[in-house]
């Protein structure tokens, strides 16, 4: 490098090249690591907690983004020197700002693309009444609970797809990588978009974990707005929405969430207890009633397998009381990237990834077979869903562009049949007033949120209005979601 000093100008070019660096690199790893990625998403990042998120995945991010721009950066900024310092490149020098001016606004643009902000600010300019047209909200007087209020599990499973189930998806899913879970889809309720095993279409603001949450047990979408901060990173979340937990506290059910992570991360603790006033048992609570030991450390927090060990105590212990009750769950193994593999996993693909996923499958078929042998299991009804479509940008490269992904559905052990449960178009939402109907309660018109009870044959919104329409309307600007559920002053 010169000894000289560097000008004003030659500065800030150096700040704009610098940001320049790390915009391209944070293209490029959401780009490989997810297989897509949404500027929604990101915001809801920024507006609520991160805590508990795996100390490997911040190393990658940090390495991938931060540690490849410096090493960029500083071979830039010597280049730059060398050639300015030992000839008389005033063409170089003159114009430098402009070229790092340029540079910065290419990799803006770059990284815009690859997490679809365009169509997020696009969004932002235009208003829609759609959410207020066709809301419905879970009052009490719709709502008739049988005499004999039925026990709810619901099993929340870490990027499940029915894709995994489907060989001609694409290149990567060469089998069916879930037989448990799909020979539980063909014996039980499974409701499908096509003939075979199918599921549910996943919508803008539906597509990570905490809001995959919320629009399963409230039938909304998580609308990410610049002027909240209601997304669990105070003391609420969504305080104006009706879940399934409220409805369910009202019918004095006993309600527990279990997952083995950290409930902080993404303001899940807030709103399910928010929501519900669930008992959570995380990571933190089974340290602290020394069910796990103090350093125990392994993934999201535990594996799965302690998961369905802990979820057996609970599924006991609620059994004993006189109250129905709802356990809730979530699992992780099979979170991106390439999932948790843990002891029970076996090497059956070269795929490790895959490995997970079967790993997975048989854990839950297990689980539910011991379910089924339990004296609770008379009244009680069994719901497992997939969050969201995996984030696995690698395992996920190859599918084939025009293949239909969805989220994996089975209910179990409903006290009432579906109309029509094959080739149906349906989204997450849908679930919400499913789940209740799935407990024998009648609901007046068959709707609760934006969802439609999929036992009935009342067409879903995505039926009536297709998906691309749908959710075009579900982006847009709407003053009610944020006087209703945000509770912002209009």
């Amino acid at each position: 490098m010169t000894k000289r000093g560097y000008s004003k100008k030659e500065k800030t070019a150096a700040m704009f090249l610098f940001l320049a660096d790390v915009l391209i690199f944070l293209a490029v790893f959401l780009g490989h690591t997810y297989v897509q990625v949404d500027f929604d998403q990101l915001l809801f990042q920024l507006k609520t907690t991160s805590t508990g998120v795996p100390r490997a995945l911040w190393g990658s991010a940090v390495m991938q983004v931060g540690v490849f721009s410096l090493v960029l950066y500083g071979l830039e900024i010597w280049l730059y020197s060398s050639l300015t310092g030992k000839h008389d490149l005033f063409f170089i020098k003159k114009n430098i700002l402009s070229f790092s001016l340029t540079a910065f606004v290419v990799s803006l643009l770059i990284c815009g693309a690859t997490v679809h902000i365009f169509p997020f600010v696009k969004a932002e300019f235009k208003e829609s009444d759609f959410i207020q047209s066709h809301y419905v909200k879970p009052e009490e007087n719709i709502l008739h609970f049988p005499e004999k209020k039925r026990n709810l599990i619901y099993i929340f499973l870490e990027s499940m797809e029915s894709t995994f189930t489907d060989a001609s998806a694409g290149e990567m899913i060469t089998g069916c990588y879930i037989p448990e879970l799909a020979a539980l889809a063909e014996k039980n309720t499974n409701f499908s978009h096509n003939e075979g095993i199918g599921g549910a279409l996943s919508y803008p603001g539906t597509t990570w974990t905490a809001a995959a949450m919320v629009t399963q047990t409230a039938g909304v979408p998580v609308k990410v707005s610049l002027q909240a901060d209601t997304y669990g990173a105070g003391d609420v979340f969504l305080p104006g929405v009706v879940s399934i937990g409220q409805i369910l506290e009202e019918q004095g059910y006993n309600q527990v969430l279990l997952l083995g992570s950290n409930a902080e991360f993404h303001g899940r603790e807030v709103y399910f207890t928010e929501h519900g006033n669930y008992e959570i048992l995380d990571t933190d609570a089974l340290k602290e009633a020394k069910r796990l030991p103090e350093d125990y450390e392994a993934w999201w927090g535990f594996e799965d397998e302690k998961l369905f060990a802990y979820a057996k105590e609970e599924l006991t212990r609620l059994a004993e009381a006189e109250e129905p009750f709802n356990l809730t769950m979530l699992t992780a193994d099979t979170h991106f990237p390439d999932g948790c593999p843990c002891r029970l996993c076996e090497e059956r693909y070269d795929i490790p990834y895959a490995n997970v996923l079967a790993c997975s499958s048989r854990q839950v078929a297990d689980f539910i077979a011991w379910i089924q042998e339990q004296p609770f299991y008379e009244n009680t009804t069994i719901v497992i869903s997939g969050d969201h479509l995996t984030m696995d940008g690698g395992f996920m490269e190859d599918i084939d562009p025009d293949y239909i992904r969805t989220v994996y559905n089975c209910v179990i052990h409903a006290p009432t049949e579906p109309v029509r449960e094959k080739n149906r178009m349906f989204g997450t939402m849908d679930l919400f007033p499913t789940t209740l109907a799935a407990l024998g309660v009648k609901i007046d018109g068959e709707q609760l949120g934006l969802g439609t009870n999929l036992f009935s044959d009342r067409e879903t919104l995505t039926e009536q209005y297709g998906y691309t329409f749908l959710a075009e309307e579900l982006q847009k600007q709407s003053a009610f979601y944020d006087s209703e559920f945000l509770l912002l002053e209009k």
